[in-house]
């Protein structure tokens, strides 16, 4: 006689998802509607669950506050007190009623121009040192889609829960997909993610993250800055670029403005490679 499974002991309702979490959801196991998963962690403001998906762990943040994240649901008080009470590893059962669905899904728009970003773990002395060169490595990679072992260069390098170089690599993710550059070194950093290459060099945290990342899944404040840089969209319906940019900043430690120096470096390096390709003019008026 087979033994009934036992059901999960967390039954949580979503309140609002972001896009990744709701495509989850579609899928007909257990059944649509539902997503389930184990708790991985409790901090002071969110629990994550992890979700097994065929492209590896996805980490789901859950918390009381409006979806702001790229891989988020908005959850009741009594819900986050129920599972701050629980035990790690304990399963969950995760509704989503899909009716409130954030959108993570980036529509590229053109190349971002440069901005003033706020100071960065590559402003610091180590982050200079050993961090800027790998980042100006990547960069030139995606700018040229070629060499995307350089981009495997950042994966835990730097400081935080993300570190510093995966949080730039989203950044570079981002401002690529957003120009529609590098499509080839995408491609082959997500079969690295797949085959487990980058497994051990960074947090599960942050390769959960990149996953997304490469899928063309951003977090509202990235999609709002990077529409801000490129002049997408309607004026009145996007922040202003300063709003955008303080927005970002406040997502984490560090990870914000390490993000933004991803988005800047990329900018910067087709700038200069455009810069170097456009031909010199002679006073005969013939381009040499």
């Amino acid at each position: 006689m087979t033994a009934t499974p036992k059901a999960p002991d967390l039954r949580i309702r979503a309140l609002q998802v972001s896009e990744p979490v709701a495509r989850l959801a579609r899928r007909p196991v257990p059944r649509a509607g539902e997503v389930t998963g184990d708790l991985a962690g409790i901090y002071t403001h969110s629990v994550t669950i992890r979700i097994h998906d065929v492209a590896g762990p996805v980490l789901v943040s859950l918390a009381e506050s409006p979806v702001d994240t790229v891989c988020q649901a908005r959850v009741s008080s009594a819900s986050m007190r129920r599972m701050r009470s629980a035990d790690l590893g304990s399963p969950v059962l995760l509704r989503v009623a899909g009716h409130d669905v954030v959108a993570t899904r980036m529509v590229p728009s053109g190349m971002p121009r440069p901005f003033e970003a706020p100071p960065s773990w590559f402003d610091s002395v180590e982050g200079d040192t050993y961090g800027r060169p790998r980042l100006e490595r990547a960069a030139r990679a995606l700018a040229t889609d070629r060499d995307a072992d350089a981009l495997g260069e950042l994966c835990g390098l730097g400081i935080g829960l993300t570190p510093s170089g995966d949080d730039a690599l989203v950044g570079l993710i981002a401002a690529s997909t957003c120009a529609g550059l590098g499509a080839r070194a995408r491609r082959r950093l997500a079969g690295r993610l797949r085959a487990g290459r980058e497994t051990g060099r960074t947090t599960e945290t942050a390769l959960s993250s990149l996953r997304l990342a490469l899928a063309g899944d951003f977090s509202p404040p990235v999609l709002d800055l990077l529409r801000a840089l490129t002049g997408a969209g309607s004026s009145a319906g996007n922040p202003p670029e300063a709003d955008a940019v303080d927005r970002l900043a406040h997502h984490g430690h560090s990870s914000g403005a390490d993000l933004m120096a991803g988005i800047n470096a990329l900018a910067a390096m087709t700038r200069t490679t455009a810069m170097s390709c456009t031909p010199e003019v002679s006073e005969e008026g013939e381009a040499s």
